[in-house]
């Protein structure tokens, strides 16, 4: 009972608004969560702010745990917005050069989201959406120890290249052209690659063509 009772009074003291407990997981940047070791939905993203000015790389989805997402500080700021400019997030980020943050978002949010944009004082950067239908890519075998990975930047403008799904990124590709070329050291026959079409991502499995 007297643990109970502790429970209570701590939750009343808070200035937070309550969450049910089951509720580990936060919607947005802004909710108010209870911690937990379970993965949550989030976006990664990375980029720049500096004296030159601010730059925003492609966004990825991604699972984090609530000890990885990135706490806010003053500087820039993360504005997440659907397709009809309705506002999904907004959330601060450092401006003193690169950053890498995991920002908190809802599946349902993320399937809504449209455009990205990064803004300190007057600069700004943006990353929207392209129209795209099923991602594509030839990974074709160099040697035993290399491959070439070729896919569409047009509609896809940044992937990564993973060994398995858990592991970190072997390698990162980003361009225009519809028919982007980047070498990969790896000797799997497998490989998982990550598309991101400027705000949201996607993953397919690929045979390396040519290695057994």
């Amino acid at each position: 009972m007297l643990a109970a009772a502790l429970i209570v009074a701590g939750l009343f003291a808070s200035s937070k608004p309550v969450v049910p407990v089951t509720a580990t997981c936060p919607a947005s940047p802004e909710a108010t969560f209870v911690a937990g070791a379970r993965a949550c939905p989030a976006l990664e993203i990375s980029g720049s702010v500096d004296a030159r000015g601010v730059t925003l790389d492609p966004v990825y989805d991604v699972s984090a745990t609530p000890g990885e997402f990135t706490r806010p500080a003053e500087g820039a700021v993360l504005t997440g917005y659907a397709a009809d400019g309705r506002r999904l997030f907004a959330f601060p980020v450092g401006a003193n050069g690169s950053f890498h943050a995991f920002v908190p978002l809802a599946l349902p949010a993320q399937q809504m989201l449209a455009r990205v944009v990064l803004a300190s004082g007057d600069a700004r950067s943006e990353r929207v959406a392209v129209a795209h239908g099923e991602p594509e890519a030839e990974i074709v075998a160099i040697d035993d120890g290399r491959a070439i990975v070729a896919w569409n930047a047009h509609a896809f403008p940044a992937i990564r290249v993973r060994e398995s799904p858990e592991r970190a990124p072997i390698a990162a590709g980003a361009g225009t052209s519809t028919f982007e070329q980047m070498s990969v050291d790896t000797r799997v026959r497998r490989i998982y690659v990550e598309f991101s079409d400027g705000v949201r991502s996607v993953t397919r499995t690929y045979t390396i063509f040519g290695r057994r």
